[in-house]
């Protein structure tokens, strides 16, 4: 059984990956619009991982016997000035997600909540990967500069990585 103040925290990530997954979407629309299929797709996977990720939440939270509490989620941002400003607010959502993850690892630790230790170490090593992926996009992003046909080249890149268009 989950203690009320765990209970309080993983229902805090499970809206959180939740939120994220409504950003990821939203940039993916961004991309469409910009005619941009691959990043759209790329982003259209973030959603889809984030949304897994508060699946397992979910269900982890109702296996321990604690109830989820479904937030409201705010409008994300709809627009952006480039595609490296998405990657950036990507990587922006990523890092606070590893914080906040470390910070339910460490009151799993105080806790002495040894099942929850347990099922959030997938959780910190996915937020090693997710942000490793976005600084090295960024990093393309930067070696690609305004040269609009490398940039249209690494579109069509990430669409072969997602299996997108």
């Amino acid at each position: 059984m989950l203690n009320d103040k765990m209970a309080a925290a993983l229902n805090k990530q499970f809206n959180y990956e939740m939120s994220a997954a409504y950003a990821y979407l939203a940039m993916a629309a961004y991309f469409q619009r910009a005619n941009l299929a691959g990043f759209a797709s790329w982003m259209m996977k973030q959603h889809q991982e984030e949304i897994a990720h508060a699946m397992k939440l979910f269900g982890y939270i109702h296996d321990r016997g604690g109830k989820v509490e479904l937030e409201g989620i705010a409008k994300p941002q709809v627009d952006f000035a480039s595609v490296r400003e998405v990657f950036k607010k990507s990587l922006e959502l990523e890092k606070t997600n590893t914080a906040m993850i470390n910070d339910l690892f460490t009151l799993a630790v105080e806790s002495k909540d040894y099942a929850t230790q347990s099922h959030l170490k997938w959780f910190l090593d996915e937020q090693v990967e997710e942000e490793k992926i976005m600084h090295e996009v960024l990093g393309l992003l930067d070696i690609a500069g305004d040269d609009r046909a490398a940039l249209l080249t690494l579109n069509r890149e990430v669409a072969a990585r997602t299996g997108g268009k």
